[in-house]
């Protein structure tokens, strides 16, 4: 069990998609059970590729069905110890043939309701959905959002969102340090990712060594494809053909992808290729931060 924060500097840096592919990857791929969940009251765009749209934006008959669902219903759950494993399922959208589990964000719209009901009682809801599910990830707010700096204290994982572009790069190391000398398991992604950028992940590692390196950094490169199934609503499925058609739905070899990369580096035949392949890659190595995390605490709860 392990909780996943996902968080960048700036809004805008495809921090969203990149928790939807990992999600559904782990779920996908490794079969793990995985909760999907935001903090944000507005911009986000969680559930729309997923679901196909806002509950907010729902007619009036949707909203009716969906008012005992999503993060507030959980969080009241949460506050009378009732959050255990149907219960928080019931308070979820599900998908078939899946381990997924969507919990929609808030419906309040006033800030300070928001703050006293929903933002106080998050990390109390986010540790009993964790004893249910294998992982709990969180999309948070960009930048210094109170909540999202209290949400790190707890998380196992804080995955930086990052892109290609100095100016974003400059900011976060210059502006964001102590997030950087606080956190133990810290994990780059470069989202939207270009590979014949002059800020390629070999260049950022290099110029950037005392802070990235090949074990805590991966990428998501742009894929057409993604985008198009965003616009549709269908990442779901899109995700779901590209990994079957790859003949990985039984396991990802993390070492022979790596290899095959090595060797093929500059001739991939598609964009898409590329995209899948290196978004395994990225996935396995925080599935190998978690299992080490595991591990750790095995070895410290057996030595006291």
């Amino acid at each position: 069990m392990s909780k996943i924060l996902f968080w960048s500097p700036l809004h805008g840096q495809g921090q969203t998609s990149n928790l939807h592919i990992i999600s559904l990857i782990m779920s996908l791929l490794y079969k793990k059970n995985v909760l999907m969940m935001q903090t944000h009251m507005t911009m986000n765009n969680l559930e729309a590729p997923l679901i196909g749209k806002k509950l907010r934006t729902a007619d009036i008959e949707d909203a009716y069905n969906y008012q005992e669902i999503g993060i507030d219903a959980a969080v009241l759950y949460s506050r009378m110890n009732m959050l255990i494993s149907d219960i928080l399922e019931s308070c979820c959208f599900t998908f078939p043939n899946t381990s997924l589990l969507l919990l929609p964000g808030t419906e309040t719209k006033n800030p300070e309701t928001f703050e006293r009901d929903i933002s106080s009682e998050i990390s109390r809801m986010i540790l009993h959905a964790d004893n249910n599910v294998d992982t709990v990830m969180i999309d948070t707010n960009s930048g210094r959002d109170k909540l999202s700096i209290r949400l790190m204290s707890s998380a196992d994982i804080i995955v930086i969102n990052l892109t290609q572009r100095r100016h974003v790069l400059n900011r976060f190391f210059l502006e964001y340090g102590e997030i950087l000398n606080k956190c133990k398991n810290v994990f780059f992604i470069f989202g939207n990712y270009d590979r014949c950028s002059g800020y390629n992940i070999a260049n950022c590692q290099r110029k950037l060594g005392k802070y990235i390196n090949k074990d805590n950094s991966g990428i998501i490169p742009y894929c057409t494809q993604f985008m198009d199934a965003q616009n549709d609503c269908n990442i779901l499925n899109m995700m779901r053909e590209g990994l079957h058609s790859r003949k990985t739905a039984h396991g990802y070899k993390y070492k022979g992808a790596v290899n095959r990369l090595m060797r093929f580096r500059y001739k991939y035949t598609s964009e898409t290729d590329y995209f899948f392949d290196q978004a395994c890659i990225t996935t396995m190595k925080i599935i190998n931060i978690i299992n080490t995390i595991g591990k750790e605490a095995m070895i410290e709860g057996s030595s006291s």
